[in-house]
C-alpha cells in the first residue's frame, strides 16, 4: 500500500472517530436533566413503566411513546412484543389470521367468564355471611372451633383405603376425591362427626389432592402413606363391603370402620371383600335390604357410605339415614314391618343352605366373621 493511500485512511478514520464524539456531545446536551436520569435513556434497559418528565406519571391512562404505540390497526405495540386491542378490527386488516382470531375470542369469552365467576362468588359468600348474622348463626371461625370441640369427644373413626390407585383410570381419581372432599365437608357439619382418615395416601391420589384441593393442609383429617393395617389395630377394624356375609348391625365405640376407596363401575366386583379376607380383619356390609328396596344398581358412592354411618349417629336408625342419603334417583323406598319379616324369614330359609360353605371360605381366606347375618347381596360401598 502506497503513503498516499494510508495517509487517506488515517484520515478518513479521524473524521470518523471526530463525527462521533460530536454526535455524542450534541444529543448529551440537548436531553433535559430528567431525561439524562431517565433508566429508558439510550443504553439502558427498557422498563415497563414510564419515567418521562413531560408525562404525568401518576395517570393510569398514560402511556409511555418509547413502550406502547397505537398504530390505529387493533395492534398495540408494548416493548418488544404486540398486544391485540381489537381483533376484530386487526382480522379484518389481515393483521392476524382466522385462527387466531377464534383463539383471541375464545380467551376473551374465558377471561369475562371468569370475572363473571369469581364476582359471583364474592357476591355468594356476602349473601351467606348476612344471612348467619340475621338468623344469629356463627360465622365460620366460630363454626370450626364448634366443630374441632365435637370432634374431641368423638370415638369412631372412618378410613378410606386408597390402595386401589393402580386400579382406576384417572377420571375415576377425580371422582374419587370429589367423594373424600364430599366427605370432610359432610363430617364438619355433622352434629356428630366421627375421626375421619385417610390410608395409603399416594400416587395420583395424593397428588390430585395436591394440585386439586384447596386448602387440604387444613384439614381435621389423618393422613397416611401406610396401609391401615400398619395404623390401627386389627382387633378394631371392620371393613366394609356388601360381598361379606355378615350384617353391621350397629356402630360401635372405638371400631375402626374402613371404606374401600374404589370407583371402577364394578368392573372389580368382591375386591374389597377379598382383601379384606387377605388381611384377617373382620368385614360387614351395611343393613340396606332389611329396610330399604332400590330399583336401580345398587352401587353407592363413597361419599354416601359416609354420609349414611353420620346420619345412623345422628339418628340411630338404619332407615331413617338410608332414605336420607341415599339419591331418589335410584328408587329408593322403605320397607314396611311386615315386608321386613318377610325378607328374614326368606333369608333365614336360604341360612342354613348356605351357611356351611361361607364357614369354609371364611376359614380357606383368612378373614374373621363380624357376626352371622344376611346373605342378601347389598350395595357396594366401594
Amino acid at each position: 500500500m502506497t503513503a498516499v493511500a494510508e495517509d487517506i485512511i488515517g484520515l478518513k478514520t479521524d473524521q470518523d472517530e471526530k463525527l462521533s464524539r460530536e454526535f455524542k456531545t450534541e444529543n448529551t446536551d440537548t436531553l433535559s436533566e430528567p431525561d439524562k436520569l431517565n433508566i429508558n435513556a439510550p443504553g439502558r434497559p427498557v422498563d415497563k413503566e414510564c419515567n418521562n418528565g413531560n408525562q404525568d406519571i401518576d395517570s393510569k391512562d398514560s402511556t409511555c411513546e418509547g413502550n406502547r404505540t397505537d398504530n390505529g390497526s387493533g395492534l398495540q405495540e408494548e416493548g418488544e412484543g404486540t398486544k391485540i386491542v381489537d381483533p376484530e378490527q386487526a382480522y379484518a386488516e389481515g393483521k392476524i389470521s382466522k385462527k387466531q382470531l377464534k383463539r383471541l375470542r375464545r380467551e376473551e369469552a374465558w377471561r369475562k367468564k371468569k370475572e363473571f365467576l369469581k364476582t359471583k362468588r364474592k357476591d355468594q359468600r356476602r349473601l351467606e355471611a348476612q344471612k348467619r348474622k340475621e338468623k344469629g348463626e356463627p360465622n365460620k371461625k366460630r363454626l370450626r372451633l364448634e366443630f374441632e370441640k365435637r370432634l374431641e369427644t368423638s370415638d369412631i373413626t372412618i378410613a378410606v383405603d386408597l390402595s386401589f390407585d393402580d386400579l382406576m383410570m384417572e377420571q375415576d381419581i377425580k371422582k374419587l376425591m370429589k367423594q373424600i372432599e364430599r366427605c370432610y365437608a359432610v363430617n364438619k357439619r355433622a352434629p356428630v362427626p366421627v375421626q375421619m382418615h385417610l390410608s395409603s395416601l399416594g400416587g395420583r391420589c395424593r397428588h390430585r389432592m395436591e394440585t386439586a384441593i384447596a386448602g387440604w393442609q387444613g384439614w381435621k383429617v389423618g393422613m397416611e402413606r401406610r396401609l391401615y393395617t400398619d395404623v390401627f389395630e386389627r382387633e378394631r377394624i371392620v371393613y366394609l363391603t356388601s360381598d361379606s356375609p355378615n350384617t353391621l348391625s350397629t356402630l360401635e365405640p372405638g371400631k375402626v370402620y374402613i371404606i374401600g376407596g374404589l370407583v371402577d363401575h364394578n368392573s372389580h366386583k368382591g375386591l374389597c371383600y377379598q382383601r379384606a379376607c387377605e388381611a384377617g380383619v373382620a368385614h360387614a356390609q351395611l343393613p340396606i335390604a332389611q329396610f330399604v328396596k332400590i330399583q336401580s344398581r345398587k352401587v353407592l358412592a363413597v361419599n354416601h357410605v359416609f354420609e349414611i354411618m353420620l346420619a345412623y349417629l345422628e339418628l340411630h336408625d338404619w332407615q331413617e339415614a338410608f332414605l336420607r342419603v341415599i339419591p331418589q334417583r335410584k328408587g329408593v323406598e322403605a320397607i314396611t314391618t311386615d315386608q321386613s319379616s318377610d325378607v328374614v324369614t326368606e333369608i333365614e330359609g336360604t341360612k342354613s343352605e348356605t351357611e356351611g360353605t361361607r364357614s369354609d371360605q371364611t376359614s380357606d381366606q383368612g378373614g374373621l366373621p363380624l357376626e352371622d347375618g344376611n346373605s342378601a347381596l347389598l350395595d357396594r360401598d366401594s
